[in-house]
């Protein structure tokens, strides 16, 4: 549970952002503090969603850089 949980935190950050940003949707009465919590969360959530997205990109790069170097034969 916890190399699930070390390995994929970045996934379910974001389902409890998207979570989160439906429960406000949910809860939506149209005064101020409610556009600008809705604002934040959109900015959270796309916060978020890039951080999960680099870290895939990079964990990726990893991978296939150590497969290139075994598939070489070096160190």
């Amino acid at each position: 549970m916890k190399k699930f949980l070390s390995k994929n935190i970045h996934l379910l950050l974001i389902v409890f952002v998207v979570i989160n940003l439906f429960i406000g949707f949910i809860n939506f009465t149209y005064s101020k503090q409610d556009f600008i919590a809705i604002s934040f969360g959109i900015v959270g959530l796309l916060g978020v969603t890039y951080l999960a997205f680099h870290i895939e990109v990079r964990k990726r790069r990893k991978l296939k850089e150590k497969d290139e170097i075994v598939y070489k034969g070096g160190k």
